[in-house]
């Protein structure tokens, strides 16, 4: 043991997982960075900033002579990854020999739970200073990719909140807002889209630059359930996840179980709660490694907590009171310490390390193998394409980035050609099998078929842990076709900094300044067509600049082309430095006039977004989306909407998603301060609906439509209301819709569209105007739904007014994750409603 590098409790002045006690992301950093500097063992980086600009780490550990030769052994996994750069086996095995097993941790990605990124400077301390046959094995055969915390914002707030409950009687009590800025605990479901910066830092420096063999996710869970739960998943499994890793992570699961029991850490289950179906969380399964994840019971943040054994519940199948056979020794209950989580943590940790430093050839050479097979599929579908002509061209654009991140080969067809019968333009993106990481591109582009797993024989269908789709054509509205057939076509592998989609020519020539280049005969006007999403970008910045803006009540036919309805009209726009981005400028159209055919004039929307203290992961959603496309907004909290004056402050006030409870009531004052009390309550109830009598639009959904439905007295009915899982159930699927493109609130939308249902309501409008319905058909895209019929003809999106206003309800997600870019454009027609002028 090297006693010259201080030990975390020398570092901090307090033991690691004492109670009340937490060390801050500044003295995490500081600790990691002084563990580079002094140990040859250790190597941290800033890899890049957070959303809220603080230093995001990774630590790289492994023996000197490995640390020397990193990019060796980067070089290394990089070939072995994608097989077609290797000439023969003989050269594979070679390859095998030399690699190490390369191990990522993550820790604490959900902020609260807070044991592993404080347990992580034992873990490294350990690793730097310790000379046990242990620690060099782990040493010698494994390099360690460390990230402290995946969510460094998270653990500055936490802490910030922690210490501000002490000695309080709601102290260690979650924290009124979301842990991380925009998704709070669905940070961890982004692993396809890479919208947050913290997912992209660690893919991008971590995953996809190491293609690590394992990645060990560290979480906490409830706190009178088992003590620590490990893999092997339940079922359902991913069906285009590998077999091997499948089992590795059941083999790597076991093997952890038993080391934690053999050191008599009690209620360590195996098996239970947790799958392995959706890539919203697992990138790694996807990508040649094996995904493993822990989940500690939890305190309250750093407070202990008293859980007498009778009080050990389950939740999803555990049974955290019994000996079986995933449960070999059950927790006799008693106090439990924020210091016990960490010790399971850490042992977690290094048995995980331990076991995959034994078995480093295996690890390597079944990575290998996961990557050839991949290479050698042979089934159907043989390709994907997208071509270029697509309803919303950003939309098409976005996915493919995001494939092309997740390292999919995305090729460009130099030529016309057909294939399964389809004549196919030149242009053409087109995905190939064959290539490493077919599997994650079929798993993001097919339809999903979610298995219908009973509770019992005869019994409901069982609640999936998250969503039942990933589809991510169907989601975004996107054209693309499954081609089961071969074909020949002359293809071109795009590079790393080409764009995903063919560059599109503007209507409108510009200058390096930005002054418009106009040709002779223009007017100065300029349509921008509804159907993108990018549209309410470019408007957003125009409103903001003072431009005029219109939107078309009907279609608009100019010059041989033809734009549908909402199609916006921008006039007296000269100068665009600032205001629109060059990224954008594609979709003005410059036209000799506009024919008048009645239009909205345009203002700047003045939007509430109803951010309630019992912190809603909808609400940062929206915030995200709102940020994203340039809509300024203002944070509507409980106190001020019940103090009223709502219609002098906004045009539209939007309440996301939310359980009706957690709105009116919010938090209970026996557990919070009182400004973080009560909810909407009646008095808010009362002034939305006296700000929408006064002329405001309120936009609801899901959650929130039905407390609109209840506490505003709406004359809406659902349908779905208290039925039972037997009759109906759609937890997270697609489903189709019928849309009345004549409405504002669909202005730029196809005819038919999907929706992410989740659990939502389903209407029977008495007075109003339905905007979106269900077919008269099973309308299931992808995902599962028990009791379709139920859904016939029903309406999904409706306005019903109400005074001189009127509440849009929706009844799915239409900004889900912010994946759901198909239904971005309803959302946004609902905002700007309120701000048109006849």
């Amino acid at each position: 043991m090297d006693k010259s590098i201080l030990t975390p409790a020398e570092h901090l002045g307090f033991e690691i997982g004492a109670d009340r006690k937490l060390a801050g992301w500044t003295e995490i950093t500081s600790y990691f960075e002084m563990l580079g500097e002094q140990s040859g063992r250790v190597r941290t980086a800033e890899v890049g900033r957070s959303t809220k600009g603080n230093p995001f780490l990774m630590s790289v550990i492994s023996s000197p002579e490995n640390l020397h030769r990193l990019e060796e052994h980067k070089e290394i996994q990089k070939r072995l990854a994608d097989s077609r750069t290797i000439e023969d086996e003989s050269a594979a095995e070679g390859l095998i020999a030399r690699g190490k097993a390369v191990v990522a941790i993550t820790c604490s990605i959900h902020a609260t739970e807070v044991g592993a990124a404080q347990m992580s400077m034992l873990l490294a301390h350990e690793l730097a200073t310790g000379s046990s046959a242990r620690v060099l094995e782990i040493l010698d055969n494994v390099i360690l990719l460390l990230i402290p915390s995946a969510n460094p914002d998270g653990l500055i707030d936490v802490k910030k909140w922690y210490e501000s409950t002490l000695g309080e009687s709601y102290e260690g009590v979650m924290p009124p807002f979301l842990y991380q800025h925009y998704t709070g605990h669905d940070n961890n479901r982004d692993w396809f889209m890479f919208t947050q910066q913290e997912t992209r830092l660690v893919v991008e420096h971590c995953f996809n630059a190491w293609k690590p063999h394992v990645v060990l996710d560290m979480h906490q869970t409830r706190s009178n359930g088992v003590r620590m739960m490990v893999p092997p998943f339940i079922d359902p499994m991913g069906p285009n996840v590998d077999a091997i890793l499948n089992a590795e992570s059941a083999m790597l699961g076991a093997a952890m179980a038993a080391d934690l029991i053999s050191e008599g850490k009690a209620g360590v289950s195996m098996n239970v709660v947790y799958d392995a179906y959706s890539p919203n969380r697992s990138y790694q399964q996807y990508h040649g490694g094996v995904r493993m994840l822990t989940e500690v019971a939890g305190v309250r943040i750093a407070t202990p907590v008293n859980v007498p054994q009778r009080d050990l519940q389950s939740d999803r199948g555990e049974r955290p009171r019994e000996i079986t056979w995933n449960h070999p020794l059950p927790w006799e209950g008693g106090t439990w310490r924020l210091q016990d989580i960490v010790e399971y943590d850490l042992s977690a940790a290094l048995s995980c390390l331990s076991h995959s430093a034994r078995l480093r050839e295996t690890l390597v050479r079944n990575f290998y193998k996961v990557g050839r097979n991949a290479i050698e599929w042979n089934g159907a579908p043989y390709a994907f394409v997208i071509p270029t002509q697509q309803h919303d061209y950003s939309a098409a654009a976005e996915m493919l980035d995001a494939l092309r991140l997740g390292l999919v080969d995305v090729h460009e067809a130099t030529e016309a050609f057909r294939a399964d019968g389809q004549p196919f333009a030149a242009g053409s993106r087109v995905i190939m099998s064959g290539q490493p990481y077919w599997g994650y591109a079929k798993t993001l582009l097919e339809q999903q078929k979610y298995p219908e797993i009973l509770t019992h024989p005869g019994g409901p269908a069982k609640a999936p842990y998250d969503v039942t789709t990933h589809c991510l054509p169907i989601q975004m509205g996107v054209n693309v076709y499954s081609i089961r057939g071969r074909f020949g076509a002359r293809l071109r592998l795009l590079d790393d900094n080409e764009p995903s989609m063919p560059a599109q020519m503007s209507g409108v020539g510009y200058q390096v300044s930005g002054i418009l280049d106009r040709t002779a005969g223009l007017d100065g006007a300029w349509i921008v067509p509804a159907e993108s999403n990018a549209s309410a970008r470019l408007v957003n910045g125009l409103l903001a600049s003072g431009a005029k803006v219109s939107r078309s009540r009907e279609p608009i036919s100019i010059g041989g082309k033809s734009y549908g309805r909402g199609a916006f009209v921008l006039e007296g726009v000269d100068e665009l430095d600032g205001v629109v981005s060059k990224s954008d400028m594609w979709l003005m159209r410059a036209v000799d006039g506009v024919p008048d055919l009645g239009r909205y004039e345009m203002r700047e929307p003045r939007v509430g977004l109803y951010k309630s203290y019992v912190a809603s992961t909808e609400e940062g959603w929206t915030r995200y989306v709102l940020d994203k496309y340039g809509f300024e907004y203002k944070s509507l909290v409980d106190g001020e909407a019940r103090e009223g004056g709502l219609a002098e402050r906004f045009d539209t006030i939007v309440l996301p998603h939310q359980q009706v409870w957690h709105i009116h009531r919010g938090h209970r004052e026996s557990y919070y301060a009182p400004k973080y009390s009560g909810g909407l309550g009646e008095k808010g109830a009362e002034n939305l609906r006296k700000f929408v009598e006064q002329g405001g639009t309120l936009v609801t959904w899901d959650g929130s439509a039905r407390y609109a439905i209840r506490h505003l007295g709406l004359p809406v009915r659902n349908v779905l209301a208290d039925m039972k899982r037997a009759d109906f159930y759609c937890p997270g699927s697609l489903l189709a819709v019928l849309v009345d493109t004549g409405h504002p609130l669909s202005y730029g939308m196809p005819s038919l569209a999907a929706v992410m249902f989740y659990d939502g309501p389903a209407f029977d409008i008495r007075s109003g105007r339905v905007v979106a319905k269900y077919p008269l058909r099973n309308p299931l895209f992808s995902g599962m739904l028990v009791g379709p019929e139920k859904l016939y003809n029903r309406t999904a999106l409706a306005t019903v007014p109400l005074g001189d206003g009127e509440v849009v309800l929706f009844g799915f997600r239409p900004n889900f994750r912010a994946q759901a870019r198909g239904t971005y454009k309803l959302l946004f027609n609902a905002l700007y409603g309120s701000a048109y002028q006849a």
